[in-house]
C-alpha cells in the first residue's frame, strides 16, 4: 500500500506548522536538554540509532534520516515505495535505513564519521516532499583522534574547545577510557550552591575550563608508561559522559646514561658510561657483541696491514740512501789485509 493511501488517517502537519516548529528549536537554541540523545563519536567511527513507532498505524509509513538546517530537515536516506513495494531497507552514501514494520523499530546507521556530520538529526515519519514528524532528536558531536607521543617524566597538555552557548557551565572531565562505555575520572570541575568551580587538580592531573574562550585545558605531569592509553575530554553530567576530545597517548621509557661499574679479571674496577633502554633481550646483548668482536677484528687488520708495509718501506728507503751515497767525487775501494778491514782513497 503506497504511503498517500494512509496520508489522511495521520492528520498531516501543513509545511507552516512544520517550519514554525523547526523555528522555535533553533530560536531555542538546541538545547542539550531537548534532545533525546547527545551522542559522541571520532572520527571513522560508526553510529547506529534505534527509533520506535507504533506499528499498528505507522508500519505502512515512510521514515527518513534528516539533518536539521537552515529551519529545514535534509533527508539524507529515506524509505520509500515504489511499483514493486515498499523498499524498507536503503543505503545513501555513507548512511542506511531499515524499518523492521513487524516491530516498528527503525535502525539508521552512519559509517565512517566525519567532524563535519556533526549536528542535530531527526529519525522521522516521513511524507514527501516537505513534512516529516520527529520520532527521536538526536545530537551528534564527532570530534578527530589526536594522538600524542610522550617519554617518561614529559608533560602532556591539552585544549579542548567547545559551544559555550550550549555547554558553558556543564562540569568538564578527564577521564581513562576503560571500554564498554566506561571511562574512569582523572579530575574533573564542579558546579557548587556558589557557583562553577572551572579549576581542579587531583594527583598529576588538572583541568581548567575558560568559560569565556570555550576551551577546556587539560595537564598531566610527570608521565609513566603505563599512563599510556586513550583519554577523554568531555563534558560531564554523571554518570554520562559527552566526548569533546580524545587523545591517543603513548608513553615510552626514557633513555638514560649511567655509571655501571665493570669488575676486571685482575680484580680492578673501573667506570663504563653506558646508555641502557628498558627491554633489552639476551638476543640484542648477543647482538651488540658480535658486533663488537667484529669492529675489534677489523680494527686488528688495519694495524697489521699498516705495520707490514712499514716493515717494507724501511729497507727500501735505506737501499735508496746507500746507493745515493756511492755516487760522491771520490771512489771507495775495500781491501783485505791481515784480516782486517781497511778503506783506500781513489782518486778520480
Amino acid at each position: 500500500m503506497g504511503y498517500s493511501s494512509n496520508a489522511p488517517s495521520v492528520g498531516l502537519k501543513t509545511g507552516m506548522e512544520l517550519r514554525f516548529l523547526l523555528l522555535l528549536l533553533c530560536i531555542s537554541g538546541f538545547e542539550a536538554q531537548e534532545f533525546d540523545a547527545v551522542v559522541s563519536r571520532v572520527e571513522g567511527q560508526r553510529l547506529i540509532v534505534e527509533c520506535r513507532y507504533n506499528y499498528w498505524d505507522y508500519s505502512a509509513t515512510p521514515k527518513t534520516w534528516c539533518q536539521l538546517g537552515d529551519e529545514k530537515c535534509f533527508p539524507l536516506v529515506s524509505t520509500s515505495y515504489t511499483s514493486y513495494g515498499y523498499y524498507n531497507k536503503v543505503t545513501f552514501g555513507r548512511a542506511t535505513i531499515e524499518d523492521h514494520t513487524g516491530n516498528g523499530i527503525v535502525t539508521i546507521t552512519m559509517e565512517k564519521l566525519q567532524v563535519q556530520d556533526s549536528g542535530v538529526y531527526w529519525c522521522a515519519r516521513y511524507y514527501p516532499p516537505n513534512t516529516m514528524y520527529p520520532l527521536m532528536t538526536i545530537k551528534l558531536d564527532v570530534s578527530k583522534v589526536q594522538e600524542y607521543d610522550a617519554i617518561e617524566g614529559q608533560s602532556l597538555s591539552v585544549q579542548c574547545p567547545y559551544n559555550t552557548q550550549d555547554y558553558k557551565e556543564v562540569k568538564k572531565a578527564w577521564c581513562r577510557w576503560k571500554g564498554q562505555n566506561r571511562c574512569a575520572v582523572l579530575v574533573n570541575t564542579d558546579g557548587r550552591y556558589y557557583g562553577y568551580q572551572n579549576r581542579a587538580q587531583k594527583g598529576r592531573a588538572r583541568i581548567h575550563d575558560d568559560t569565556q574562550k570555550g576551551i577546556v585545558t587539560v595537564t598531566m605531569e610527570n608521565l609513566q608508561v603505563d599512563d599510556a592509553g586513550v583519554y577523554w575530554c568531555a563534558h560531564y553530567k554523571p554518570p554520562s559522559f559527552y566526548l569533546i576530545f580524545e587523545v591517543k597517548l603513548a608513553v615510552t621509557k626514557a633513555t638514560t646514561t649511567s655509571v655501571v661499574p665493570v669488575t676486571s679479571s685482575t680484580g680492578h674496577t673501573s667506570l663504563v658510561l653506558s646508555t641502557a633502554s628498558a627491554g633489552v633481550t639476551p638476543e640484542d646483548s648477543s647482538s651488540l657483541n658480535s658486533r663488537s668482536t667484529f669492529l675489534w677484528l677489523a680494527v686488528g687488520f688495519l694495524i697489521n696491514k699498516t705495520l707490514l708495509a712499514v716493515m717494507i718501506a724501511l729497507p727500501v728507503r735505506r737501499r735508496n740512501r746507500l746507493r745515493g751515497s756511492t755516487q760522491a767525487p771520490t771512489n771507495l775501494e775495500f781491501m783485505v789485509r791481515n784480516d782486517s778491514l781497511s778503506l783506500k782513497t781513489k782518486l778520480s
